[in-house]
C-alpha cells in the first residue's frame, strides 16, 4: 500500500473513532509520557499541540510548564516542510498558526535542536519498530536529523499499523507510546 492509501485508511478509522475511547486513550497516553523515564530525566521537551485527528496534549503541555520544564512547541516556518521550536511560558502564549494549528506566538524565543532533551512527534500511525506515518508535509522528517535527543511518537492503539512503507529519509523514533504502554523502539 502506498502512504497516502494508508493516510486516507487511517482517516477514515478515526472518524469512526469513540469520542469515549479518544478521550480515555489520550489522557492514558499523556499519563504514559509523564511517568516514563526520557521524560522524567528531560529538561528542555518539544511537544506539538494535537490537532482533532491526534492525541490530545493539552495535559503534557500544561504538566510539563507545570513541572518548570522548559517546554517548546513547533511553529511552521513559510519555506515547505521546515520548523522550528519556540518556548513558550504559557498556554497562553499560543495562537492559531498554518493550517489552524496552535503555535507559538512569534515573539517567543527560538530553542536551537541541539539544546532540546526530548521531542514528542504526532503521527496519523505507527508502531512499535519505531516506524511514523506522518501527514506528508515532512516537518519531522527534516527536523529530528537536528536534535541530539529522544523522540517519543504517540499513537492510539486502535491506529496502530505494522506495514508502515518507509524510505530513506522516513526517521525512525526512540519511543512509541500508546494507552497500553511505552515501547523503546531503539
Amino acid at each position: 500500500m502506498t502512504k497516502q492509501t494508508i493516510r486516507a485508511e487511517t482517516a477514515a478509522r478515526v472518524k469512526n473513532l469513540s469520542p469515549v475511547y479518544c478521550r480515555e486513550a489520550d489522557e492514558a497516553i499523556c499519563r504514559r509520557v509523564l511517568q516514563s523515564e526520557p521524560y522524567q530525566k528531560a529538561n528542555t521537551v518539544f511537544c506539538y499541540v494535537g490537532t482533532e485527528r491526534e492525541i490530545d496534549t493539552m495535559a503534557l503541555l500544561r504538566a510539563a510548564l507545570r513541572d518548570g520544564k522548559r517546554l517548546a512547541v513547533p511553529l511552521c516556518l513559510p519555506e515547505k516542510g521546515r520548523m522550528e521550536a519556540r518556548q513558550i511560558a504559557g498556554l497562553g502564549d499560543l495562537v492559531s498558526g498554518r493550517y489552524g494549528i496552535l503555535a507559538p506566538r512569534l515573539d517567543c524565543p527560538v530553542v536551537a535542536p541541539e539544546e532540546l532533551e526530548l521531542v514528542i512527534v504526532p503521527c496519523c500511525t505507527g508502531n512499535a519498530r519505531g516506524q511514523r506515518l506522518g501527514y506528508g508535509g515532512g516537518y519531522y522528517d527534516r527536523y529530528l536529523p537536528e536534535t541530539r535527543c529522544p523522540a517519543m511518537l504517540l499513537c492510539r492503539h486502535q491506529l496502530e499499523r505494522e506495514d508502515i512503507p518507509t524510505e530513506e529519509h522516513d526517521v525512525q523514533l526512540d519511543y512509541f507510546v500508546t494507552e497500553r504502554g511505552v515501547v523503546k523502539c531503539r
